[in-house]
């Protein structure tokens, strides 16, 4: 079920709200709150605007999830299973057929597409991860550290042949990657993109990503 968040009619809520205890309503929760938490941040977004934003009743939030942290946590184990697929993909190209190079870049056009196709992750790891605690702690295990695990294999095969730019190691090229397409993805979110932009904006990103960590 992917993390994803309609806007809002002009005036309020959406007309038809999700039935109540849905896998539907839970969907709209899940992305309206993902939409308020990347906004907002967590402490400046509120059950109420949430639920509104859903076109539910805030009781229901209560019921299904409990409280604010448990939904901010059931939002971070959705984007990790939505992000699951491209990681698993780039976990198949470990020992797989072609070269080093041909594999790494791959790894990488899968790591830099996986992370546009949600629009509001950047927004919403930035702001998590810039501050210590118990939820950066939570997002470093549910979504940073397996996407390293299937990341760096491929990264530490490129520094071995001499593909990583200026002998960089391969933890920090991957924390590079992670800079170099978090602020233009911030930046462009200013804009109402169309998906035709989102896919070209992804193609960008890789086609001027790759040359900044990867040895010509």
């Amino acid at each position: 079920m992917p993390v994803k968040h309609n806007a809002l009619p002009a005036g309020g809520r959406r007309r038809g709200r999700p039935a109540k205890g849905t896998p539907a309503a839970r969907e709209a929760i899940l992305g309206a709150a993902l939409h308020g938490f990347s906004r907002k941040g967590y402490e400046g977004t509120g059950l109420r605007e949430i639920a509104d934003g859903a076109g539910v009743d805030p009781a229901l939030i209560s019921h299904q999830f409990g409280s604010k942290f448990a939904l901010w946590k059931a939002v971070v184990d959705e984007i990790a299973q939505r992000l699951g697929a491209a990681r698993r993909s780039i976990e198949a190209l470990h020992g797989a057929s072609g070269s080093t190079e041909e594999r790494v870049r791959e790894g990488l056009t899968r790591f830099i597409t996986a992370h546009c196709d949600i629009p509001e992750l950047s927004k919403f790891l930035a702001d998590e991860l810039s501050l210590p605690g118990e939820r950066q702690d939570y997002i470093l295990r549910a979504v940073w550290e397996p996407y390293q695990d299937a990341m760096l294999p491929l990264l530490r095969e490129a520094q071995a042949g001499g593909l990583l730019r200026h002998g960089g190691s391969p933890e920090l090229t991957l924390m590079m990657v992670m800079g170099a397409i978090t602020l233009p993805l911030l930046m462009m979110r200013r804009y109402a993109l169309s998906k035709q932009d989102e896919a070209e904006l992804s193609c960008r990103l890789v086609s001027d990503v790759l040359p900044m960590v990867l040895a010509a």
